[in-house]
């Protein structure tokens, strides 16, 4: 990682967030913002008479910084009370930790900002919750009434925190039970690997993938387990690798792997958990059900592993691990298919996991994740140019606000919201908020590192770009569109060896990951390597069977090469098919080409194009050398300015 100018501190950390703001913002958007503004001088009046300094907005939170625990802790005191008592009064609720943290030009970072965020989400409306750090520091200070909770255990805190409540009149406290409810303990090591379909039926692969997934998120909630991700197990699927160098790769020391086999109304599931230092199995077991009991076959299997792991980490299994979003069987069926055509990332596979996720909704208006995914479905329909931008942003939004309502505390639905309001909405500051938002409440969250890249590799700092995205591949080696990603920023940077390398890192794990042979192309054209950049952009055609999706690299290529007959041919097939299906991503190659060939007015036209029915993909424009002649024509940066003063070619018109 980078080195930056930053200043290392010991501080007291607070964090405060309005409960159920989502919510208020779906039933009257007016009140909700009225409530936020009315917080926000609360906290500013407050938080600077105790001379403290708010650091970071989160939209409905903010994230303030003290050189002294008491000073904190009397500030929050005074904010709870205020905000309890005077109209309108706003359900707040405060974390405060202290330690060490990271401060820079962005605000501040660190664990204690983890754990101050994590503290915070233990409260109730009302309330104001500290370490025991902080306790520590106030418990000889007369006139403050402290409640104790003991150790609790956080996600992402690897020592226990003892947790402690402000009790004064006009303050709020959670029950003991409530936090108990709540906090998770110490995170160990298991990779579940993607079971397999044994059934007759290929379709119903959907059904065994769906499985791994959910015994994922069953374990990562469990109390004592650390869990590889979805996208680094996924990418062993259909390989034969031995347990061990799995393991290794992982830094893992389990791994459960098994298959599922559906008959009619029943399901077998057999699970199997391997040792990855020997790989001797510790346990093995089948699991025959009624389709209509899978959600307790989940929680028995990860009941199980946990209680083979318990003597070896000191786990405890003596709670529900399994909690789905739903109950209802049928809709969970639907959620499965959902995934598993979301996971080809494939125009016509993601508009079928709309249909299923759409079934999933119909038959149970509470299930969260199919709102989330609905969410992403769309974003990732209107970023590839097969949903207008517009439609987009009225379904997205949507259903991330709708999931937000349901959950307030979720994590994938900040960062799916951070991505309307960062390619739809073009709202740079709301997007980076939810952004950072989504890390607080889940640090290991790789879709905000990747949002905030994106919004880094928009607004032009490219330092921030490069650090976002080396986070997200760190948080999860084996993810191939965080490498993707991270290729990209160096191609972006001009570093064209770095790219080369993990473009090589991302076919030795999937030669068939068809974002990653265009990435590549882009490579080979910015060394002005053309035969390289056909032969791998044709290579990608043959992979996939769809030339329309990758020819307008290959009429770049050929205005390039100064073959403006050949180019010409393949930007009247692009209009002919645009016109037919009205792919917004035919419009930008068409910009493409056109700047290649020199030809400003149409350039011009297709970007206005692509602005006017908010297409996300128009704002990476500026990061294509072939747009640099144009950057100082007044009408260019007239489109930019429309799309939002903080995008760098308006800002540095602005300058």
């Amino acid at each position: 990682m980078a080195e930056h100018n930053n200043i290392r501190l010991l501080a007291a950390v607070m964090f405060a967030d309005i409960v159920g703001y989502t919510r208020f913002m779906q039933e009257d958007e007016g009140k909700a913002k009225s409530l936020r503004d009315h917080q926000r001088k609360v906290l500013e009046n407050y938080i600077l008479e105790h001379n403290g300094r708010i650091m970071q907005y989160y939209g409905d939170g903010t994230l303030s910084m003290f050189g002294s625990a008491i000073e904190a802790v009397n500030a929050a005191k005074k904010i709870q009370q205020v905000l309890g008592q005077e109209e309108p009064k706003v359900p707040l609720r405060i974390g405060i930790h202290l330690g060490d943290v990271v401060y820079d030009d962005e605000g501040i970072y660190g664990d204690a900002v983890n754990i101050a965020a994590r503290i915070q989400g233990l409260g109730i409306p009302g309330s104001v919750l500290m370490s025991e750090k902080i306790f520590d520091e106030i418990k000889n200070h007369p006139g403050l009434r402290v409640e104790a909770f003991g150790k609790h255990e956080l996600k992402n805190v690897f020592q226990p925190i003892g947790i402690f409540a402000l009790a004064h009149k006009g303050l709020e406290v959670p029950s003991q039970s409530y936090i108990e409810n709540l906090t998770g303990t110490f995170e160990n090591s298991v990779a579940v690997l993607p079971f397999m379909n044994m059934s007759s039926d290929p379709e119903n692969e959907y059904f065994s993938d769906g499985i791994t997934e959910e015994i994922i998120n069953a374990l990562v909630k469990h109390k004592g387990m650390s869990v590889a991700s979805r996208t680094s197990v996924f990418a062993y699927k259909d390989q034969s690798k031995d347990i061990r160098k799995i393991g290794e790769e992982l830094n893992v020391a389990t791994v459960l792997e098994g298959s599922v086999r559906k008959f009619g109304n029943r399901v077998r599931v057999t699970a199997q958990l391997i040792n990855t230092s020997d790989g001797f199995h510790k346990w093995s077991e089948n699991f025959d059900r009624e389709l209509k009991d899978i959600f307790e076959v989940q929680d028995e299997i990860a009941r199980k592993i946990s209680d083979e792991l318990k003597n070896s980490f000191n786990l405890s299994s003596s709670k529900k691990v399994y909690e789905a979003s739903t109950d209802n069987v049928v809709a969970y069926n639907h959620y499965l298919k959902g995934r598993f055509y979301w996971n080809k990332r494939t125009p016509d596979a993601v508009f079928k996991a709309i249909e299923y996720y759409e079934l999933a909704i119909s038959e149970c208006d509470t299930y969260t994740k199919a709102y989330s995914a609905l969410a992403n479905c769309y974003s990732f329909l209107a970023a590839i140019g097969f949903v207008t931008g517009n439609e987009a942003l009225k379904k997205a939004e949507a259903y991330a606000t709708k999931a937000l309502e349901l959950d307030n505390n979720s994590s994938e639905s900040y960062a799916a919201l951070g991505i309307v309001n960062l390619l739809f909405k073009w709202d740079f500051p709301e997007a980076e908020a939810c952004f950072r938002k989504a890390i607080t409440l889940d640090p290991d969250n790789i879709d905000a590192r990747m949002g905030l890249g994106y919004h880094a590799m928009i607004v032009g700092n490219n330092e921030k770009m490069v650090r976002y995205f080396k986070e997200a591949v760190s948080l999860d080696p084996l993810s191939l569109p965080a490498k993707q990603e991270l290729a990209k920023a160096y191609n972006i940077m001009g570093n064209d060896k770095k790219a080369l390398a993990i473009y090589n890192e991302i076919f030795d794990l999937d030669k068939l990951y068809i974002p990653a042979y265009a990435g590549l192309t882009a490579v080979y054209i910015n060394m002005k390597d053309y035969e390289r950049a056909e032969e791998t952009i044709r290579k990608a055609i043959t992979i996939s069977g769809k030339d329309m999706d990758s020819i307008p690299l290959l009429g770049y290529i050929e205005a390039l090469k100064g073959n403006k007959e050949k180019a010409y041919r393949i930007l009247e097939r692009m209009k002919q098919v645009e016109q037919e299906n009205h792919n917004l991503n035919l419009v930008i190659g068409q910009a493409l080409i056109y700047a290649a060939l020199g030809d400003k007015e149409r350039t011009l036209q297709s970007i206005e194009q692509a602005v006017d029915e908010r297409f996300g993909a128009v704002l990476f424009l500026h990061t294509i050398p072939t747009f640099d002649p144009l950057k100082n024509d007044p009408d260019y940066v007239r489109i930019f300015q429309r799309l939002c003063p903080e995008h760098r070619i308006a800002s540095e018109m602005v300058q």
